[in-house]
């Protein structure tokens, strides 16, 4: 789960995506299929924001090594600033979004689009009805501007419960993305899917241990160090 790619990251990301293909097999994150008989890892490469540095930077990497990505946008903001982003020094505080036919051209290019709300809100802090307006209306959005279904949706922020999932699945998503890892099963096939955050910052070997699936207990360790403050709050 990539943002953003400035333009002196670029040879850090072409060095990750180097690495990539040479220990996983790279994927669109629609892909469903069973795990390979060699042991081999399928990594799916997303973006988050769709942000108009990763189409100048990002974008022609992976065409010179034929590596499929997955976009998800938030459509409020095609074309504009990020409007949820409201600390100037933010990493992305300056970025611009892709505009409608910038979105289409990364679409002939082969990237395949997912949704990402329309104003980037935390649907867990919204109403059922806003909610469940945040997943239509984006996918609506998207789906007149490419011209093709739209069947996967990334939460901002990661924020979910089992509401959401309920809501997002009678919305049309075929498949749902958080922003923290999952262990995943013998079949590729989960409604539900992990995914871990990824920068070209991310130090080498942080980054092999991320593309080898060795942060999936993370969920596990936030749960259980949860259950200890928990505990501990009962003597103080």
């Amino acid at each position: 789960m990539y943002h953003s790619v400035k333009r002196h990251e670029r040879e850090r990301f072409a060095r990750q995506m180097d690495h990539l293909v040479r220990v996983a097999r790279p994927v669109y994150a629609d892909f469903a299929g069973v795990q390979a008989a060699d042991g081999s890892s399928y990594v799916a490469v997303t973006f988050d924001d769709a942000y108009q540095s990763v189409l100048e930077n990002a974008v022609p990497i992976l065409q010179e090594r034929s590596i499929p990505a997955t976009f998800f946008v938030p459509t409020k903001y095609l074309g504009s600033r990020p409007g949820w982003i409201t600390n100037e020094r933010h990493r992305n505080a300056g970025e611009r979004l892709l505009t409608m036919d910038e979105l289409r051209s990364v679409q002939k290019s082969g990237g395949l689009i997912g949704s990402h709300g329309v104003s980037h809100r935390s649907l867990t802090e919204l109403s059922g009805a806003e909610a469940f307006a945040e997943l239509t209306e984006s996918r609506q959005v998207l789906q007149g501007i490419l011209g093709q279904k739209v069947g996967m949706f990334a939460l901002p922020y990661g924020s979910s419960n089992p509401d959401v999932l309920r809501m997002a699945a009678h919305a049309g998503y075929e498949r749902i993305f958080l922003s923290v890892p999952l262990r995943s099963g013998g079949n590729i096939e989960e409604q539900v899917v992990g995914r871990i955050d990824v920068s070209p910052t991310d130090w080498p070997l942080e980054y092999r241990l991320k593309v080898r699936g060795a942060y999936q207990w993370l969920p596990l360790a936030i749960a259980a160090k949860g259950r200890i403050v928990a505990a501990l709050r009962q003597f103080f």
